[in-house]
């Protein structure tokens, strides 16, 4: 019963910033405020925070409220393509709407979002998942938040780990299903420097077990640089689940790309 006219800021768009200008604004906006306020009196006795302190780590000192929003209407994976699926991720937003597009949620235990999370655990459940699925779709949040701290180091372990425990981990037990797609990609850019994110195009990258996805456009590797030179942009990023489901006869797509 929240009112629509609240304006809220995500918290990793401040990073290092006076948290003041960004206070929620409009209306409802007093009781949030009030909320968060609140929320440091009780944090900064409780036991948990502590317990944390004491043991030297950074305590919880408050809420921050935001990312308030409808449930959406949009159609399911079945109604769309006549398939089963799932979703496997540390973030309810992702787990949300995979929710409502008809996806089963897979929870992996010691899945945290963050650079300690279950890498090869969301492989494995991934690939039980794939035994009486369709599709999984699989969200690494790890990459992100080390952007959002500004770390080159996390990014870097991020996406090597990502690409060895979850990438290399499905394509080599994924052979037993017989011939399979795999697509992967980011949901968006999040730059070091900038530690937000930006609305850039995003690379991805199509793969076949049988060799469908033959491009005559090389591609060095998997990256910004790497796609931008292949020259293809798809400019209705929607698209592009359907090109993997239907597969290179339907779109004749090209393995690697951007979305604009």
């Amino acid at each position: 019963g929240g009112a629509e006219e609240v304006a809220l800021t995500p918290p990793h768009d401040i990073t290092r910033q006076q948290i003041t200008p960004f206070l929620p604004r409009g209306n409802g906006a007093k009781q949030l405020i009030l909320l968060m306020n609140s929320s440091m009196v009780l944090f900064a006795g409780h036991p948990v925070n502590q317990a944390r302190i004491a043991a030297g780590k950074v305590p919880a000192n408050s809420i921050w409220l935001w990312g308030q929003g409808k449930a959406p209407r949009i159609a399911t994976m079945k109604d769309r393509f006549g398939i089963t699926g799932a979703v496997i991720s540390a973030v309810d937003l992702i787990k949300g709407i995979g929710l409502y597009a008809g996806l089963d949620v897979i929870r992996v235990p010691g899945a945290t979002g963050y650079l300690d999370t279950n890498f090869a655990g969301k492989a494995d459940h991934a690939l039980a998942a794939l035994e009486n699925r369709d599709f999984v779709f699989v969200h690494v949040e790890a990459p992100d938040e080390a952007s959002h701290e500004g770390s080159l180091d996390k990014k870097l372990r991020a996406i090597e780990e990502f690409d060895r425990l979850v990438v290399g981990r499905v394509i080599e037990g994924a052979a037993r299903f017989g011939d399979f797609r795999l697509m992967v990609l980011p949901d968006h850019p999040t730059p070091i420097r900038l530690m937000t994110h930006s609305a850039d195009a995003v690379p991805y990258a199509l793969f076949s077990s049988s060799g469908e996805f033959s491009s005559p456009v090389a591609a060095g590797g998997f990256g910004e640089s790497a796609a931008r030179s292949t020259g293809l942009y798809l400019d209705e990023g929607h698209l592009l689940l359907s090109k993997l489901i239907h597969g290179p006869e339907k779109y004749n797509e090209r393995t690697v790309g951007c979305i604009i």
